[in-house]
């Protein structure tokens, strides 16, 4: 077996490597570079088979979890190569399909789960479930040609899921010839943090308590964590978690008994902005907000206890609440990558200034810490460590044993 990273070597997101065995080949994911904006096939890595025609001797994509940059690239990959991706993962996208298209996927989606090993080609891969901001995240076990290869995927050990990773460290896979590991951390200011995702709803509380007026809670509905976090700091302070359709359908349709609570929960509601209303009424898509018909939250509601809620909120809803003249005494807290903050040229904060709102940083990454990178490789204790996901490769030589630093479009053998 040999490997070779088409992109990620020494970058963070749009992660695609191929594994090829027995002349036969797979992607493991195949990420859209971050600070792209749109897909296009001139992006695509230099794999035969994986813009047209027929797919040759590349059998598929396993993808590790549903974030843009580990697969945003497939919109514009040959259509005929089957997907492989996580059960909850997949009703993830499913459900968010219909209001945002970079969550579609027109290939041929196969589901796997947890611990259950499957067969693609030469090749046999074993998902294990991980801590990570995405929802349903994997390191995947590639095996084949007697070679072990371990790709972590994004992971963390910080989040909800702490247990699950202190169990794999416990148990972790043996006789790895090859660790493929995430580094986004490593060269950053707050690579030596420890603020745990129990912590941050500590801190959220903290933050609610001292506010008067409407809390705007700004994240990524599908950080399923972040959401959980934000819930159980709205009960924590008193106040009711309002969530838009789109994040409403998503919990609904991912099937989960203790996200069926929160969704069925009187301290939950639904406020429908005007975008998403436009798109349910020209597609004639009234199913998606029916059942929400009770818990629907209005102008008023707003208006006349703003200190009542903790509201999600993204960008494209900054009209409706100008409109609704509820913002007097307003925060917002920005639970978000901050980078995100810089690269939108300082929009968001000139709006909140513009309309009285002020604005806090509450959050906790996505990545494991370097404390945690460093027990996460010493566990697996591989032949040999590649550095992926990350801007300085050059610096895993200084943390981790047995550290391979390779380009991108080299092929390595195992």
């Amino acid at each position: 077996m040999r490997l070779c990273i088409h992109r990620a070597a020494s970058n963070i997101g749009g992660n695609c490597i191929e594994l090829e065995a027995s002349g036969e080949s797979i992607l493991l994911d195949l990420g859209l570079p971050l600070g792209v904006d749109r897909a296009s096939i001139s992006l695509l890595p230099s794999v035969p088979g994986i813009s047209q025609g027929e797919t040759e001797n590349l059998l598929a994509v396993i993808l590790s979890h549903p974030h843009q940059d580990h697969y945003g690239l497939l919109s514009c990959a040959n259509h005929k190569l089957p997907v492989y991706l996580g059960t909850g993962a997949k009703r993830l996208l499913e459900a968010a399909t219909f209001f945002t298209e970079s969550a579609k996927i027109t290939q041929q989606c196969i589901s796997y789960d947890a611990f259950h090993s499957f067969q693609v080609g030469p090749f046999k891969i074993t998902p294990y479930p991980v801590d990570h901001s995405a929802y349903d995240a994997y390191s995947l076990l590639i095996e084949a040609d007697g070679k072990r290869v371990f790709y972590s995927g994004d992971f963390r050990m910080h989040g909800r899921k702490q247990g699950l990773m202190e169990s794999m460290l416990r148990s972790p896979p043996k006789n790895i010839d090859v660790l493929l590991m995430e580094g986004t951390i490593i060269g950053r200011e707050d690579a030596e943090s420890n603020t745990t995702e129990s912590e941050l709803e500590s801190k959220i509380v903290v933050s609610l308590n001292q506010l008067t007026g409407l809390a705007l809670a700004c994240f990524s509905p599908q950080n399923i964590d972040r959401l959980v976090t934000f819930y159980k700091a709205a009960l924590r302070s008193g106040r009711i978690l309002v969530v838009d359709a789109y994040t409403a359908h998503i919990l609904n349709m991912l099937e989960v008994d203790s996200l069926s609570s929160i969704l069925k929960s009187d301290r939950i509601r639904i406020f429908l902005p005007s975008r998403q209303k436009l798109q349910i009424v020209r597609a004639g898509r009234f199913d998606l907000i029916e059942p929400y018909r009770g818990k629907r939250v209005y102008e008023s509601d707003f208006c006349e206890k703003p200190g009542r809620w903790v509201c999600l909120f993204r960008s494209s809803m900054s009209k409706d609440f100008e409109e609704m003249d509820c913002l007097r005494g307003a925060t917002l807290i920005y639970s978000l990558w901050p980078g995100y903050l810089k690269r939108d040229e300082g929009e968001l904060h000139k709006w909140c200034a513009n309309n009285g709102v002020c604005i806090e940083v509450q959050h906790t990454s996505g990545h494991a810490y370097l404390a945690d990178l460093i027990r996460f490789s010493k566990s697996i204790s591989p032949k040999s460590l590649i550095p992926i996901h990350t801007n300085y490769p050059e610096l895993f030589i200084k943390y981790f044993e047995d550290v391979q630093v390779v380009d991108d479009s080299t092929w390595v053998d195992i």
